[in-house]
């Protein structure tokens, strides 16, 4: 048998789980490989590896592609159609003409939905539109017989529907829908009853059915829950929990079944954790199908319609760009997820003609270059995705079996239930930033002092202002942050203080030892300042206490310093350079690479050290005392 046909009958030997571990613990030298497992912010732990064991209870694992549950997504895998649409949402412009030129030009250069919000959502990119000619002169020439609309209205849509009755456009398709609860929990109020905005929504429903056969009305949003910190279970559960509510009051009100639960869309922002998020979408499909079946809906209304958007609770307003890196790997999980819809949003706030072509592209380079949109469910049949899918689908489950306990969404939002638990999630997530145990890339590590900073303005987002009056029911609202609020804050201020007073806040890098000993610790050090905002000037390296006691008297220009060096450059020189700094400069704040034993960093504490910086260190914290020390919050923008 020649070399080649050895070859092919060769096969590696079989490897169980125990000999993985065992080579594992291994190379953990004697620690148990439990310590490579991770905890996500859904209270779910990730596993180090995942085998074919895990998906032994799972049934829906060998479902194919349009089949109940609809995990694989709702298409049969024979229709070819595992593409998505480029949806990209409208942001004011000073007028509706303008705002029609901009979308005739997108739509020949590859937009392929029309995705606006209107008054009276809580938006801030929300059209004004009041008047039928608005809606005439916002969507004339443009194909509304093959290109959707995805319209947000927010709590009512009667307003706008009226004013489409009067206006020239005679057919639309797609989403024109509310989410009232959605709207109660980012403003903590409303100025109806839900029974009476059910009514109101029943009534549309009639005109809808003869008029508008194509266009659903309940878009329920997982956005506000979200972009306040949420989990995934948390998102999927509030969600499950509000379209039941809304399936339950339209039954109530005679809508059949089919009808009824055909009238809704779901949007899921789609954050950075690229496998929770798939598995979020897929788990949702499942829920939405049982709880349809449930209710006696047909396979027909149990396929779910997901429209995903980019995340703007991961993005910084600081290094821009490195949002549209976010946004691409986002759009990646929302489309192995199986949305049927996409947006993904500018890179900066104030969108231009270059950042949404930017965004548009990012959908054709997954489309056109990736193939993405020829392979159905590529997710499935991973041990790790599948596991995770059903995981999340069971938390959430549980969660939502609670909601219901507790009376239903509203009465969990009036209890503040909700508020609560997903306050504990946003609080874990800011103090894993602010300790830079979850890195963002530009804001909380590798920060350019060198990008320009302009705080992103939205001046020209029209808003009306609101009332108390007439207000029917009142909760505590959940308010949107962004992950990187914090160490913006810190930038801007040192950008502020740097403008009012002509200097930058500034710390010198005392460096011990040679290049290649203090080096390590001096970029770590150097960054750390650097995502508060503080400059850093270095010192030579030091080999000796004498070299640093001549350049001292004439070089030091800061009253904050930061020692860097290797171990054993500390144990020879660090005591007399100590000692060295305090005789000089008796007021200079001394901070110290490295977190030494306790015995000897009250030692040094005696000798002057301020504080440590170090990899356990709350680097927001530390940071924000140096800044009040500095003076910098007197100036804060």
């Amino acid at each position: 048998m020649n070399q080649l046909s050895k070859m092919r009958v060769n096969s590696f030997p079989e490897a169980t789980i125990q000999d993985w571990t065992e080579q594992a613990e291994k190379a953990l030298k004697g620690k148990p490989v439990e310590k490579l497992s991770t905890h996500t912010y859904e209270g779910i732990t990730r596993k180090p590896v995942y085998t074919d064991t895990d998906l032994e209870e799972l049934q829906s694992v060998n479902t194919v592609p349009g089949s109940f549950p609809f995990i694989r997504g709702s298409q049969p895998v024979q229709s070819q159609k595992a593409n998505w649409t480029v949806s990209q949402q409208l942001s004011p412009l000073e007028t509706f003409a303008q705002l029609n030129h901009q979308l005739q030009h997108e739509l020949k250069n590859g937009l392929e939905a029309i995705n606006f919000s209107i008054y009276p959502a809580s938006c801030h990119r929300a059209l004004p539109i009041r008047k039928s000619s608005d809606i005439d002169t916002l969507l004339t020439n443009l194909p509304l017989d093959t290109v959707p609309v995805q319209i947000y209205a927010g709590t009512s849509l009667s307003t706008f529907l009226q004013l489409l009755k009067n206006s020239t456009i005679s057919s639309l398709k797609g989403i024109i829908g509310v989410d009232p609860i959605g709207e109660l929990v980012k403003e903590g109020k409303l100025t109806a009853t839900l029974n009476d905005l059910y009514d109101e929504l029943k009534s549309n429903l009639d005109w809808k059915r003869e008029h508008l056969p194509e266009v659903k009305t309940l878009w329920v949003q997982a956005t506000p829950y979200h972009n306040s910190g949420a989990s995934a279970v948390e998102e999927l559960a509030v969600t499950m929990a509000t379209a039941t509510e809304y399936l339950q009051a339209l039954v109530e009100r005679g809508v059949p079944i089919q009808e009824a639960a055909s009238e809704f869309a779901f949007t899921y922002p789609v954050g950075s954790d690229f496998f929770m998020e798939i598995a979020k979408l897929r788990a949702a499909r499942l829920l939405w199908a049982n709880i349809v079946e449930a209710f006696g809906g047909d396979e027909h209304v149990q396929k779910m319609t997901i429209h995903g958007t980019t995340s703007p609770f991961t993005k910084s307003e600081l290094d821009v760009h490195v949002n549209m890196l976010r946004t691409t790997t986002e759009a990646f999980s929302a489309v192995i997820g199986g949305v049927q819809s996409l947006n993904v949003d500018s890179f900066q706030s104030e969108a231009d003609t270059f950042s949404r072509r930017i965004a548009r592209n990012t959908h054709y380079i997954l489309k056109e270059e990736s193939f993405l949109s020829h392979v159905v469910d590529p997710a499935a049949g991973s041990y790790y995705v599948e596991s995770l899918t059903h995981q999340l689908a069971d938390d959430a489950w549980k969660l939502f079996q609670g909601i219901d306990e507790a009376g239903g969404i509203v009465e969990a939002l009036k209890a503040g239930f909700l508020q609560e638990r997903i306050a504990k999630v946003r609080t874990k997530r800011l103090q894993d930033i602010e300790g830079r145990k979850k890195v963002l890339v530009g804001t909380n590590m590798y920060a350019n002092l060198a990008e320009k900073l302009e705080k992103m303005s939205h001046s020209n987002v029209q808003t009306e202002s609101g009332s108390e009056a007439g207000v029917t029911m009142t909760i505590t609202p959940l308010k949107p942050i962004t992950l990187a609020q914090p160490y913006e804050q810190l930038r801007f201020q040192a950008k502020q203080f740097e403008e009012n007073t002509a200097k930058k806040p500034t710390i010198s890098m005392i460096n011990l030892g040679t290049l290649a000993a203090h080096k390590p610790r001096t970029d770590f050090a150097s960054g750390y300042f650097h995502v508060g905002g503080l400059f850093t000037i270095g010192s030579p390296s030091f080999t000796n206490v004498e070299e640093f006691q001549a350049w001292l008297s004439t070089n030091l220009k800061t009253n904050y310093v930061c020692i860097c060096g290797n171990d054993d450059s500390y144990s020879t020189m660090l005591d007399d350079v100590l000692m060295t700094i305090k005789r000089n400069s008796p007021h200079t704040n001394i901070l110290l690479a490295g977190l030494p034993d306790q015995q000897r960093k009250e030692e040094l504490l005696s000798l002057g050290v301020t504080d440590f910086i170090h990899l356990k260190s709350n680097c927001y914290e530390q940071l924000s005392a140096i800044h009040q020390e500095m003076g910098l919050t007197l100036n804060e923008a």
